[in-house]
């Protein structure tokens, strides 16, 4: 299993699903501290990447403004 840097705008969240901020800023807060733990999960589907785990850490990582997160493609 190969972790990749991948940018973040190559990957499209899921916009049907809807997080409270308060959830993000926790994510957010523990990405500041720690940095990112654990890589999200994406496929590539046609044109972009598609989030299969780690919707809530992407969003979080939009948000502190990184250009990149550690993903694994399956």
């Amino acid at each position: 299993m190969d972790i990749l840097e991948i940018e973040l705008g190559k990957i499209s969240p899921n916009l049907r699903i809807i997080y409270s901020a308060e959830c993000i800023e926790d994510i957010v807060r523990h990405i500041k501290l720690h940095g990112q733990v654990e890589p999200i999960r994406i496929s590539f589907h046609q044109d972009s990447f598609k989030i299969m785990d780690g919707e809530k850490r992407w969003r979080a990582c939009r948000k502190i403004g990184l250009g990149r997160i550690r993903a694994v493609v399956v």
